[in-house]
Formats: structure tokens, C-alpha cells, sequence
């Protein structure tokens, strides 16, 4: 073959190939990827108080320094202000008394971001109280966004949300009323409301409105629901379908008093939500975790009240889990779970048992389940996540090795170069519009369609 021949016939392989590369490429990123205005760094201040108290404070870096300095003051009064209330801790490592101030945020459209600092203060694995304060910021120019620039005076939007603060506040703790006038109060000038907006809700943190039960309640409103009572920059902020895929982030097996702390740090630190499907002995065991993960914003289901796999045990066993679970539950959390993960996925059978919760399947994992104390390697199982997940799929990972919060804070961001917004599984199938049936299995979410690939 001559060489002008070979040159061309090279020429047509590269052009081909270079085609190639771009249509998976674009097939990898057809979701927008994150913006830097929306990227954030993270660094904690640990102290001890003359008393041996323990003290945590969380500090931001944003792509705005106005934004970083009012968020951290607030992570600073918290701490100076609540610091001296520590009690002293006992000997023993669970006797603790701490207080931790952390500063959670969240992403909308391209370039809204919500935060929430957040102050702790635990006195032997009891929570003592809960405070917090939100601030939601465009993070191109600064300006604070409330309630009030979110929805016109006249719109029907603050009847809805009026009446899901009302709805919110008496759903938790079945058996005990709320302080009615507190309730009130909390209904009173809702445009100055502290509230996060995620990747689908907009949800209203309410302190606890309960007696002894220090903890916050989140009033959820979905997209659906209110985006067209919204304003035009609004819609334009909250329409993340048109602008990214979508995935649900869940966990298995906690929560675990090792590693759930990691997994939350990790979850913190990348903005991301998730979904903890609970053991219910676990939850009984570890209350405080599975407040922490409720109040930072995370979805709670469960696992069952025990791991037993049903193809081992018979269907009444699972059934009398029921009532156990949401008692479990309701103690810790103040609600019920409103859907399950069988153990090993086993949903079939579970769904003949007739267990009363509709089953939440996945459609990614990487088995961080195995490999030895600390799990399979971290970069391995961040790898497999982030190449596995695809638009409307569900992830599963477990809160049980260290590796697993290793590769949360790895496959997270990659997940973000590739487009995607994590929602918790309730986002994930709200955004379609899909109502949970019991006894049904759910793999994903994509443009209404839930069944396996």
C-alpha cells in the first residue's frame, strides 16, 4: 500500500476512533457535572474543656469567603456558647460528654447552595440538646436566599407548607402530644424559616416540639409539589431533572458505633445524602447514631430487627419484626420506617411473608461487606461504584468496615464528575411521582420505571 494511502486509511481509523472516544464520553457525562462555585473543603478543630470534656468544631471553605466567614462565626458562638455547659465525663470511654458543631450542606441548580451548622452536645451517649441555624446562598454572587425569595407573598405555597409543619410536628411520637403553642410558633412567619433545599425537597428543620426528646423533625416538601408556586429564578434553581442524573446512596447493617461516625464525617464532608436501612436491635442499641443520621438530614428505613435471611426462617418471624422495628424506631427517632431492605436482599420470599413494608433492592455494590476487619481496599470498591451506578439507580454500601467510609469520601465526587446528584431513596421516587406499595420490590427510579435492568 502506498504511503499517501496509509496515511489516509490511518487518518480515517483515528477520526474514528477519537469519534468513538466522545460518544462515550458524552455517554458518561450527559449529566452536568459539579459546579466549582458548589465545591467545598472541610477541617476540624478538636479541643478538651479544662473538665476533660471533649469538644469537635467543623470549619468550611466555599468558593465565597463572606459565605465562609458568617457560616464558621456561627460554628465559633455555638461553640463558645454551649462549651461551658459540658459536664465532666466519666472514666469509662462511653461516659462521654461532648459537643460537636458541624456544618452540613447541599447543592441546587448551578449555583445555590443550603448550609446547616449544626451544634451537638452529648453527656453519656445521651443527646443533651440539638441547635442550628441555616443559611441558603447563591454562590455566584452572594446574596442570601430566604423563604421569601423563594415564594411570591400571594402564593398557595405557604398554606402547603403551613399545613406540612402542622402535619410533620404531630406525626412523630405517636403516643405523646406536642406542645400545641410551640407548633404555632413554628407556623408563624414562615418567610424568615430556616430550611435546606436538596437535590428534589425543600425540607424545614423544626426543633423537637416534644418534651425530653431534643432532637430535630424535618418537614418535607417535594419538587413536584411546589416548584410551580415558586419563582422564576427558583424554578430555574430547583431543576436539577435537566440538569443531572440522579442515583439514592444507601447503607446496610448499622448502625455501627465505629463506623457510622466515619461514614456521616464522610457524607458531611461531600455534601451528600443517604439512606440507612437500620437493624432494629442495633438501633436499640445505638439510639444517639440514629439520631444524628435522622437530624443531619438522611433518610431512616430498616433492615429488618434482626439480620436473618428468609429463606431461613419462617414467615411469622419476620411479620412479628414489624411492630418491634417501628418501637425501636419511634423511641430513637420519634418516627416509623416507611420502607425495608431484606437482608440479602431477599425480596421475593420476604414479599410472600407479607412483611408490611414495601422492598428497596439496589442496583449497584461493590461487596464492601467482605474482605477481613477493614473491608476490601477503599480505591477498589470507589472504582467499582462509580463505573457500576447509572441515572435513577441505587447504590448499596454497608456503615460496618472502615474501608466502606474510605470510599464514600472517593466515589462520591466521582459521581459528581460524572453528572450525578445523590437523593435519598424517598427523592429518588418521589421525583416520578411513584407511590411505595408494601410487600413490592423497588431496584430504581428512572422516568417511573422500578423494576430490575
Amino acid at each position: 500500500m502506498k504511503k499517501g494511502k496509509k496515511r489516509l486509511l490511518l487518518g480515517w481509523i483515528c477520526l474514528l476512533l477519537s469519534l468513538c472516544m466522545v460518544t462515550a464520553a458524552s455517554a458518561e457525562t450527559d449529566g452536568t457535572p459539579i459546579q466549582p462555585c458548589h465545591q467545598v473543603t472541610m477541617t476540624e478543630q478538636k479541643s478538651t474543656a479544662q473538665n476533660g470534656a471533649s469538644i469537635s468544631v467543623w470549619h468550611i471553605t466555599t468558593a465565597l469567603g463572606t459565605v465562609d466567614a458568617e457560616l464558621n462565626a456561627l460554628a465559633d458562638d455555638y461553640a463558645a456558647e454551649l462549651s461551658p455547659l459540658l459536664r465532666k465525663p466519666g472514666r469509662e470511654r462511653t461516659l462521654n460528654s461532648s459537643l460537636t458543631v458541624r456544618i452540613l450542606h447541599s447543592r441546587t441548580g448551578m449555583s445555590w447552595m443550603s448550609f446547616m451548622v449544626q451544634a451537638r452536645q452529648e453527656y453519656h451517649r445521651q443527646i443533651q440538646q440539638v441547635r442550628f441555624t441555616t443559611r441558603t446562598y447563591d454562590m455566584l454572587t452572594g446574596q442570601r436566599i430566604t423563604l421569601a425569595d423563594i415564594f411570591p407573598a400571594d402564593s398557595p405555597a405557604w398554606e402547603l407548607i403551613s399545613q406540612t409543619v402542622r402535619d410533620t410536628a404531630n406525626a412523630y411520637y405517636p403516643d405523646e402530644t406536642p406542645d400545641a403553642a410551640a407548633v404555632e410558633a413554628l407556623c408563624e412567619n414562615l418567610a424568615q424559616a430556616d430550611f435546606m433545599l436538596y437535590g428534589m425537597s425543600l425540607v424545614i428543620p423544626l426543633p423537637s416540639v416534644y418534651e425530653n426528646h431534643p432532637q430535630l423533625m424535618q418537614a418535607t416538601l417535594y419538587y413536584p409539589q411546589i416548584r410551580a408556586y415558586m419563582t422564576e429564578e427558583a424554578q430555574r434553581q430547583t431543576d436539577n431533572a435537566s440538569l443531572y442524573r440522579f442515583c439514592a446512596l444507601t447503607y446496610d447493617d448499622g448502625p455501627n458505633q465505629w463506623i457510622t461516625p466515619h461514614v456521616l464525617d464522610a457524607l458531611m464532608k461531600t455534601g451528600a445524602r443517604a439512606t440507612f436501612f437500620l437493624v432494629g436491635s442495633r438501633v436499640k442499641d445505638f439510639p444517639y447514631l440514629a439520631r444524628q443520621e435522622h437530624d443531619e438530614g438522611h433518610a431512616i428505613a430498616t433492615h429488618f430487627y434482626e439480620h436473618l435471611y428468609a429463606n431461613q426462617e419462617q414467615g411469622g418471624k419476620f411479620r412479628a419484626m414489624y411492630d418491634k422495628v417501628n418501637r425501636a424506631h419511634i423511641a430513637a427517632i420519634g418516627i416509623a420506617p416507611a420502607y425495608a431492605r431484606a437482608p440479602g436482599g431477599q425480596w421475593q420470599r420476604m414479599g410472600s411473608y407479607g412483611v408490611g413494608w414495601p422492598l428497596i433492592q439496589w442496583t449497584a455494590e461493590a461487596q464492601d461487606w467482605s474482605g477481613g476487619d477493614q473491608g476490601p481496599d477503599a480505591y477498589r470498591t470507589a472504582n467499582t461504584i462509580a463505573a457500576s451506578t447509572k441515572d435513577g439507580g441505587i447504590i448499596l454500601m454497608h456503615d460496618m468496615k472502615i474501608n466502606s467510609a474510605k470510599a464514600t469520601e472517593m466515589f462520591i465526587p466521582k459521581l459528581e464528575e460524572r453528572g450525578f446528584m445523590l437523593l435519598t431513596v424517598d427523592e429518588l421516587f418521589a421525583k416520578d411521582g411513584v407511590t411505595l406499595e408494601a410487600n413490592q420490590a423497588y431496584w430504581r427510579c428512572l422516568d417511573g420505571v422500578t423494576t430490575q435492568y
